[in-house]
């Protein structure tokens, strides 16, 4: 009986060990900066980036949004020169769907800080937004696919020029 526990043991143990090494890490959507401070009126550059891309990236489609249109919205979206074959569809301005192809394999496996999207959003009014990199597709170089989680950022615009000085009545 001991020696059939011993071996169960060993058993179990080895076959956590094999599920444990063999999890993949994903690639991490994120933007940069995650916060973005701006008074009203102004306008702000936000980037797309991934890491993790330990197979390479060939292509990705991406829905980037602001949930909040009445606080601020895209004024431009650009694709940064490594991406050869690039597509950019505007739905809405607070809504893109973005593709892009690595035609010429600069992102190699392991690269780090990759970015997807440069992004100019204007702030519309004071208050606070989320905006959303939810990956549709993300292909590898070896024709596989990483699965990875939304990219979330935060937006707060406050009011523009200095506080108003109420005067007192006497």
């Amino acid at each position: 009986m001991k020696k059939y526990c011993i071996f169960l043991i060993i058993l179990v143990s080895t076959g956590l060990c094999c599920a444990l090494t063999s999890a993949e890490i994903q690639p991490v959507l994120y933007f940069d900066p995650d916060v973005v401070e701006s008074n009203t009126g102004d306008n702000n550059i936000v980037l797309l980036m991934m890491d993790g891309v330990y197979r390479g990236l060939c292509g990705y489609g991406v829905l980037i949004t602001i949930d909040n249109p009445h606080i601020a919205e895209f004024i431009s979206i650009e694709l940064p020169e490594w991406v050869g074959v690039q597509n950019v569809n505007k739905i809405n301005n607070t809504a893109y769907f973005v593709q892009g192809t690595d035609v010429d394999e600069k992102q190699i496996p392991g690269s780090v800080r990759i970015p997807l999207a440069v992004m100019g959003i204007h702030a519309i009014a004071p208050g606070y937004a989320t905006i959303l990199a939810t990956p549709v597709a993300i292909d590898d170089d070896q024709k596989g696919r990483y699965t990875t989680s939304v990219g979330t950022g935060t937006i707060v615009i406050t009011g523009a020029g200095p506080v108003p000085v109420i005067p007192m009545s006497n």
